[in-house]
């Protein structure tokens, strides 16, 4: 069947005049032409397109990335700086410092615990926290204290901070929070 076809296209091609070849023979190639840009051009054509319109925000995806990974060096950098300056072993207390600023303060009678915590050991360093409750005690009369423990010489850190003002005198404060000082892990440094 299929070579009585082929038989039949063959007689009819022949029976055709040479314009009429010619004619048959562009219109197959621009078919041709048409299949090859459907398959094939225009696939090429709008991944193209697709990828031009990704070009701006791949640059600023790598522009963020570059700022990203400046700022990350500088935090590791200002990390590696500070851990160098902690000292191996605390030379000082945090219990007898924060006592001492409470009395040069003069709120020493209004504290009602200074509580040492268990110490957290860190990468290369230990956490060393202590709570302190400062009661009755009016937003002016703790902030010397506050900012005396901020700007101590020593590597000290308010963590948590909490204000409750009091019910009976809006004026007084209970104030809770927790100081940490920072000293190299002597073990994890023995251990490298």
């Amino acid at each position: 069947m299929r070579k009585n076809f082929l038989r039949g296209l063959d007689r009819s091609f022949r029976r055709l005049s040479l314009r009429e070849r010619w004619v048959l023979a562009g219109g197959g190639l621009v078919a041709l032409l048409l299949i090859g840009y459907a398959n094939l051009f225009a696939p090429a054509w709008e991944r193209m397109t697709l990828l031009e319109r990704l070009i701006p925000r791949k640059e600023n995806e790598v522009r963020e990335f570059a700022q990203l990974k400046d700022a990350y060096l500088s935090i590791s950098e200002g990390i590696r700086s500070i851990e160098e300056r902690l000292p191996t072993e605390n030379k000082f207390s945090p219990l007898s410092f924060l006592e001492e600023k409470a009395v040069r303060n003069q709120i020493r009678g209004n504290i009602a615990y200074i509580r040492p915590l268990a110490p957290q050991v860190h990468a290369s360093y230990r956490e060393i926290p202590v709570e302190v409750k400062v009661e009755n005690v009016t937003l002016a009369g703790v902030i010397p204290f506050l900012n005396a423990i901020e700007t101590a010489p020593y590597a000290l850190r308010i963590k948590r901070l909490a204000l409750k003002t009091r019910f009976s005198d809006p004026t007084l404060m209970d104030i809770t929070f927790l100081v940490s000082s920072y000293e190299k892990d002597v073990s994890q440094a023995m251990g490298k």
